[in-house]
C-alpha cells in the first residue's frame, strides 16, 4: 500500500468517524437508558470502520457509491435488529447530508 493510499484510508475513516460522532450526538441525546445509548454507539463505530472499509476497497468515493455502501451497512444493523428502522433512517440520512465532509477528508488527505 501506498503512502497515498494509507492517507486515503485513514482520510476516509476520520471522514466516516466525524460524521458517526455527530450522529451518535443527535441520536443518543433523546434516549433513555444507558445500555440502549452504549450500543448504538458501539454500532455507530462499527458502522464507520465498515464503511471506511468499503469504500477504501472500492477505491472510487462519488456521492453515489458513498451513500450505496453506507445504505448497505446501515441496512445490515436495522436487518440485525441491532438498530431501529427509525434509527436507520436518521443514521442514513445523516450519512448521506455529510458526503462533502468525507469527502473534503478524502480531498486533503492528497
Amino acid at each position: 500500500m501506498s503512502k497515498k493510499d494509507a492517507w486515503k484510508g485513514a482520510a476516509i475513516g476520520a471522514g466516516v468517524g466525524i460524521l458517526a460522532g455527530a450522529i451518535a450526538g443527535v441520536l443518543l441525546a433523546p434516549k433513555s437508558g444507558k445500555e440502549t445509548r452504549e450500543d448504538i454507539k458501539k454500532y455507530l463505530s462499527e458502522m464507520k470502520d465498515k464503511i471506511a472499509e468499503k469504500l477504501e476497497k472500492a477505491g472510487d468515493v462519488s456521492k453515489a457509491k458513498y451513500i450505496e455502501i453506507s445504505n448497505q451497512v446501515v441496512a445490515g444493523y436495522e436487518a440485525s435488529k441491532k438498530i431501529t428502522a427509525e434509527e436507520a433512517k436518521k443514521i442514513k440520512k445523516d450519512l448521506a447530508d455529510g458526503y462533502v465532509e468525507v469527502k473534503a477528508a478524502i480531498k486533503k488527505a492528497k
